[in-house]
Protein backbone atom coordinates (compact mmCIF):
# COMPACT_ATOMS: atom_id res chain seq x y z
CA UNK A 1 0.00 0.00 0.00
CA UNK A 2 3.22 2.42 0.72
CA UNK A 3 4.28 1.51 -3.12
CA UNK A 4 1.50 2.59 -4.52
CA UNK A 5 1.40 5.81 -2.48
CA UNK A 6 4.97 6.20 -3.40
CA UNK A 7 4.26 5.94 -6.97
CA UNK A 8 1.06 8.31 -6.85
CA UNK A 9 3.66 10.93 -5.45
CA UNK A 10 6.04 10.62 -7.88
CA UNK A 11 3.86 9.97 -10.70
CA UNK A 12 2.39 13.78 -9.56
CA UNK A 13 6.09 15.24 -9.51
CA UNK A 14 6.51 14.48 -12.91
CA UNK A 15 3.55 16.42 -14.19
CA UNK A 16 2.81 19.82 -15.85
CA UNK A 17 4.40 22.55 -13.81
CA UNK A 18 1.50 24.84 -12.39
CA UNK A 19 3.05 28.37 -12.75
CA UNK A 20 -0.02 29.54 -14.27
CA UNK A 21 2.06 31.48 -16.88
CA UNK A 22 1.78 30.89 -20.41
CA UNK A 23 5.33 29.67 -21.80
CA UNK A 24 6.49 29.69 -25.54
CA UNK A 25 7.53 26.66 -26.89
CA UNK A 26 9.89 26.56 -29.92
CA UNK A 27 9.06 25.68 -33.19
CA UNK A 28 10.72 22.36 -33.15
CA UNK A 29 8.99 21.32 -30.35
CA UNK A 30 5.61 21.11 -31.69
CA UNK A 31 4.32 18.98 -33.86
CA UNK A 32 4.58 19.32 -37.31
CA UNK A 33 0.99 19.63 -38.36
CA UNK A 34 0.27 21.92 -35.47
CA UNK A 35 2.14 24.70 -37.00
CA UNK A 36 0.78 24.46 -40.96
CA UNK A 37 -2.58 22.78 -40.79
CA UNK A 38 -3.39 21.12 -44.43
CA UNK A 39 -6.35 19.48 -46.02
CA UNK A 40 -9.51 18.86 -43.91
CA UNK A 41 -7.59 19.20 -40.57
CA UNK A 42 -7.35 22.68 -41.50
CA UNK A 43 -9.82 25.63 -39.99
CA UNK A 44 -11.03 28.36 -42.22
CA UNK A 45 -12.70 31.61 -41.11
CA UNK A 46 -15.91 32.05 -43.13
CA UNK A 47 -17.16 35.95 -43.24
CA UNK A 48 -19.96 36.24 -41.55
CA UNK A 49 -23.39 36.23 -43.83
CA UNK A 50 -24.71 39.00 -44.77
CA UNK A 51 -28.44 39.82 -43.97
CA UNK A 52 -30.52 40.92 -46.63
CA UNK A 53 -33.91 42.78 -46.48
CA UNK A 54 -36.55 43.51 -48.77
CA UNK A 55 -37.77 46.58 -50.82
CA UNK A 56 -40.35 47.17 -53.07
CA UNK A 57 -39.90 47.58 -56.95
CA UNK A 58 -42.41 48.26 -59.67
CA UNK A 59 -42.55 46.28 -62.59
CA UNK A 60 -45.00 46.33 -65.15
CA UNK A 61 -47.31 43.22 -66.58
CA UNK A 62 -48.43 42.62 -70.08
CA UNK A 63 -51.05 45.14 -69.97
CA UNK A 64 -48.96 47.93 -69.30
CA UNK A 65 -49.73 48.32 -65.59
CA UNK A 66 -47.71 48.44 -62.78
CA UNK A 67 -47.06 45.15 -60.16
CA UNK A 68 -44.95 45.61 -56.56
CA UNK A 69 -42.80 42.92 -56.52
CA UNK A 70 -40.52 42.31 -53.46
CA UNK A 71 -36.50 41.87 -54.13
CA UNK A 72 -33.95 41.09 -51.47
CA UNK A 73 -30.72 43.69 -50.73
CA UNK A 74 -28.35 43.82 -48.26
CA UNK A 75 -29.54 45.11 -45.16
CA UNK A 76 -29.87 48.00 -44.58
CA UNK A 77 -32.77 48.86 -47.40
CA UNK A 78 -32.03 52.32 -48.71
CA UNK A 79 -33.38 54.19 -51.42
CA UNK A 80 -30.43 53.77 -53.37
CA UNK A 81 -30.46 50.29 -53.43
CA UNK A 82 -34.33 49.98 -54.02
CA UNK A 83 -33.87 51.98 -57.64
CA UNK A 84 -30.64 49.90 -58.18
CA UNK A 85 -32.41 46.60 -58.02
CA UNK A 86 -35.82 48.44 -60.08
CA UNK A 87 -32.59 49.40 -62.74
CA UNK A 88 -31.46 45.64 -62.97
CA UNK A 89 -34.59 44.74 -64.61
CA UNK A 90 -37.02 41.44 -63.76
CA UNK A 91 -35.28 38.33 -62.59
CA UNK A 92 -35.53 34.77 -63.98
CA UNK A 93 -38.79 34.25 -61.63
CA UNK A 94 -40.46 37.16 -62.75
CA UNK A 95 -41.70 35.50 -65.79
CA UNK A 96 -44.56 37.59 -67.21
CA UNK A 97 -43.13 41.17 -65.88
CA UNK A 98 -40.83 43.35 -67.75
CA UNK A 99 -39.72 46.70 -67.60
CA UNK A 100 -39.79 49.78 -69.94
CA UNK A 101 -36.49 51.00 -68.61
CA UNK A 102 -33.91 50.66 -70.63
CA UNK A 103 -30.72 48.33 -69.65
CA UNK A 104 -28.14 50.81 -69.63
CA UNK A 105 -29.80 53.54 -67.66
CA UNK A 106 -27.71 54.50 -64.44
CA UNK A 107 -28.60 56.25 -61.30
CA UNK A 108 -26.03 58.91 -61.31
CA UNK A 109 -27.40 60.64 -58.20
CA UNK A 110 -29.27 60.91 -55.33
CA UNK A 111 -30.33 63.83 -53.45
CA UNK A 112 -33.16 63.71 -50.22
CA UNK A 113 -35.57 62.96 -49.19
CA UNK A 114 -36.11 66.26 -47.81
CA UNK A 115 -39.63 67.36 -47.05
CA UNK A 116 -40.99 64.19 -48.70
CA UNK A 117 -39.09 65.58 -51.72
CA UNK A 118 -36.14 62.63 -53.44
CA UNK A 119 -34.59 64.10 -56.34
CA UNK A 120 -32.61 62.05 -58.91
CA UNK A 121 -30.33 62.55 -61.53
CA UNK A 122 -30.65 59.49 -64.10
CA UNK A 123 -28.69 58.63 -66.92
CA UNK A 124 -30.20 60.05 -70.30
CA UNK A 125 -30.97 56.40 -71.60
CA UNK A 126 -34.35 56.50 -69.48
CA UNK A 127 -35.21 59.47 -72.06
CA UNK A 128 -34.11 57.00 -75.06
CA UNK A 129 -37.89 55.18 -74.83
CA UNK A 130 -40.92 57.78 -75.93
CA UNK A 131 -44.14 57.55 -75.37
CA UNK A 132 -46.41 55.21 -73.61
CA UNK A 133 -43.06 53.35 -72.90
CA UNK A 134 -41.43 56.36 -71.54
CA UNK A 135 -44.38 56.93 -69.07
CA UNK A 136 -44.34 53.14 -67.93
CA UNK A 137 -40.65 53.97 -67.06
CA UNK A 138 -41.01 57.15 -64.95
CA UNK A 139 -44.12 55.45 -63.06
CA UNK A 140 -42.18 52.42 -62.10
CA UNK A 141 -39.15 54.86 -60.93
CA UNK A 142 -41.80 56.97 -58.86
CA UNK A 143 -43.78 54.46 -57.38
CA UNK A 144 -40.79 52.91 -56.98
CA UNK A 145 -38.95 56.07 -54.58
CA UNK A 146 -42.15 56.76 -53.47
CA UNK A 147 -42.74 52.96 -51.89
CA UNK A 148 -39.56 53.95 -49.34
CA UNK A 149 -40.71 55.65 -46.17
CA UNK A 150 -40.50 59.60 -46.11
CA UNK A 151 -40.63 59.56 -49.94
CA UNK A 152 -44.49 61.44 -51.78
CA UNK A 153 -42.43 62.95 -54.86
CA UNK A 154 -39.54 62.90 -57.36
CA UNK A 155 -38.13 65.13 -58.87
CA UNK A 156 -36.04 64.09 -62.10
CA UNK A 157 -32.72 64.93 -63.18
CA UNK A 158 -30.75 63.64 -66.48
CA UNK A 159 -27.29 63.78 -66.61
CA UNK A 160 -27.01 66.78 -64.30
CA UNK A 161 -29.94 68.85 -65.88
CA UNK A 162 -33.17 69.53 -65.15
CA UNK A 163 -36.09 68.20 -68.09
CA UNK A 164 -39.68 68.02 -68.25
CA UNK A 165 -41.20 64.78 -68.34
CA UNK A 166 -44.18 63.40 -69.17
CA UNK A 167 -46.67 62.65 -66.33
CA UNK A 168 -49.35 59.83 -66.80
CA UNK A 169 -51.68 61.55 -68.65
CA UNK A 170 -48.42 62.48 -71.34
CA UNK A 171 -48.63 66.57 -70.34
CA UNK A 172 -45.14 67.48 -70.20
CA UNK A 173 -43.71 68.88 -66.59
CA UNK A 174 -40.63 70.10 -64.48
CA UNK A 175 -42.32 69.84 -61.47
CA UNK A 176 -42.14 66.81 -58.33
CA UNK A 177 -44.09 63.95 -59.78
CA UNK A 178 -45.68 61.76 -57.16
CA UNK A 179 -48.20 58.13 -57.55
CA UNK A 180 -51.07 60.52 -58.18
CA UNK A 181 -49.41 61.83 -61.37
CA UNK A 182 -49.83 58.22 -62.37
CA UNK A 183 -52.68 56.67 -61.40
CA UNK A 184 -53.99 55.59 -64.33
CA UNK A 185 -50.67 52.52 -64.42
CA UNK A 186 -51.99 51.12 -61.56
CA UNK A 187 -55.51 47.84 -61.23
CA UNK A 188 -57.46 47.93 -58.47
Amino acid sequence: MVGWALVVVLAAACGVPKDGHPRPIEAQNVPFDLLAPTGASSTTTMPPATASRQVTIFLADADGHLVAVKRDVEAPSTLKKALTALLAGPSADEAGLHTAITSDTKLLHLRGPVDGLVTLDLSRQLLDVTGRQQILALAQVVYTATGYPGVDRVLFQFNGASREVPNGEGTLTSTPLGRLSYRGLVTG
